[in-house]
């Protein structure tokens, strides 16, 4: 090792353990620029991509674990070196996440027709919530499934996390409500974690823009045309990113595993093994909703996997979003208004997996050490609380913990959030699963709506992908 402060502290390459991850992620984005220069498909790279993030990430952390200079010094160096790359390429994401709901928003609301919005809304909020519901009986049958006990996930939260819990937890439930109502509108917009905010001033606008197109066209048609002008430019600047993502996902993925290393997954194997079957059963009850709605599942997931696996290496579902938007309207048959409506308030209100398994599994967790008694009346308690919880949880990695300290404070836990400290030390691990779960429900939920609107073009969602390949 180089105990020099130009190598340790700048550079952040002052070993072996360091040099030869970055050689490793090195090649690893060379061997994938290679095939894209064979133009093998995108989905492939995608899939290539997450299986050189886990055994690159996986590799690295078992060889190394044992080494104290890996443990001390190379292990922050390497998440430094992979976070340039993978966080890099996410923040490219999230910076148009914000121009990407304010814009969609405005469209959808401008361009619907009549008393349309109206029934758009309330469709949506139904089926958001719905399969909310659905997601925290999920999440209460897979903590009696696998037994789990809540002293067994006993650990110190570390302070920063410790001030955050207590600041939500410190609100009631219209204060929570109150402080999603923007009263400055450069902060909201210079704030991914403020996306509730954003949709509401979007609204604002387009309600504005609404009535001026009668009352005053001429003077309001420039300012309309900038708009439909700026969503376009966007969506081009989007493409561009998006053609990085599996560069981004490699290490991202295998950031996941380096960082918070092998034994922390080990040590929760239980809660983690749970999540995930969570997840999997919401993954087939999206089939049975699909499947009734006369909708062919395996092409669903066959035209979203891209998304969902951006979803999951990412850990953002409004960094997702505008990936989200462009998989519904061109390979999915999802009218804009639709695809824009849902997908965009599906980042805030009823993600399934942030907002509905996992704090529904917390709940029933911490209210079991407790001593509450767990009958038929305590179940539909938790879904209620997690439901109603869910609306206005902004879809940013943390988000969780938000819905986690919400829904036990409705069910007057509040305070013992902290016995379960262990859980959020493998947070980035599940939260991988949750996210994907999210996005994967609002586009089922985009689905839905359009059915239900009458505006969902089947043919073009059973046609082969449209979707851009990313070969260029």
């Amino acid at each position: 090792m180089i105990d020099v402060p130009f190598f340790s502290q700048f550079l952040k390459v002052s070993n072996f353990y360091t040099l030869i991850a970055i050689v490793l992620l090195g090649a690893a984005i060379m061997c994938l620029k290679m095939l894209k220069d064979k133009k093998v498909s995108f989905s492939k790279r995608m899939i290539i991509a997450l299986v050189i993030g886990l055994v690159l990430g996986i590799g690295i952390d078992v060889v190394s674990s044992k080494n104290g200079i890996y443990i001390d010094h190379a292990r922050g160096e390497i998440s430094a070196w992979f976070g340039l790359i993978g966080t890099g390429f996410l923040k490219l994401v999230q910076l148009l996440a914000i121009p990407v709901v304010f814009l969609s928003i405005i469209k959808v609301v401008v361009d619907v027709q009549g008393d349309r919005i109206r029934s758009l809304t309330g469709r949506t909020f139904i089926t958001l919530l719905s399969t909310t519901a659905i997601s925290a009986i999920v999440g209460i049958l897979v903590v009696k499934l696998f037994n789990l006990n809540a002293t067994s996930f006993a650990g110190d939260l570390t302070e920063q996390k410790t001030e955050f819990i207590n600041n939500i937890a410190s609100q009631s439930f219209p204060e929570f409500f109150l402080n999603l109502i923007p009263n400055n509108i450069m902060s909201v917009m210079g704030n991914n974690g403020s996306i509730v905010s954003v949709v509401i001033i979007a609204a604002m606008f387009a309600s504005a823009i609404r009535f001026l197109k009668v009352k005053k066209p001429t003077e309001v048609a420039p300012f309309v045309t900038f708009l439909d002008s700026l969503r376009v430019t966007v969506n081009s600047v989007l493409t561009n990113v998006i053609k990085l993502m599996p560069y981004g996902v490699v290490a991202l993925v295998s950031n996941t595993i380096i960082s918070n290393g092998i034994q922390s997954v080990v040590s929760m194997l239980g809660f983690i093994a749970a999540l995930y079957t969570g997840v999997i059963i919401m993954l087939l009850v999206y089939v049975v909703i699909l499947s009734f709605m006369g909708v062919n599942p395996v092409i669903f997931y066959k035209k979203a996997f891209n998304t969902l696996l951006f979803a999951f290496s990412s850990r953002s579902s409004v960094g997702t979003l505008p990936y989200t938007l462009q998989t519904l309207e061109k390979d999915m048959g999802v009218s804009g208004e639709t695809s824009n409506f849902v997908a965009t308030l599906g980042t805030t209100i009823g993600m399934n997996g942030c907002a509905g398994v996992f704090p529904a599994m917390l709940g029933t967790l911490v209210a079991a050490a407790a001593g509450a008694t767990m009958d038929f009346s305590f179940f539909v308690l938790v879904v209620v609380v997690v439901t109603v919880g869910s609306i206005g949880i902004a879809g940013v990695p943390g988000t969780a913990t938000v819905a986690a300290t919400v829904t036990l404070n409705g069910l007057g836990y509040g305070s013992a959030i902290s016995s379960i400290g262990a859980v959020f030390g493998i947070d980035p691990i599940v939260d991988m699963g949750r996210t994907m779960l999210n996005v994967c429900g609002s586009m089922v939920s985009a689905i839905v709506v359009d059915k239900w609107e009458g505006t969902f073009d089947k043919e073009q969602f059973n046609s082969p992908s449209r979707h851009t390949q990313m070969n260029e």
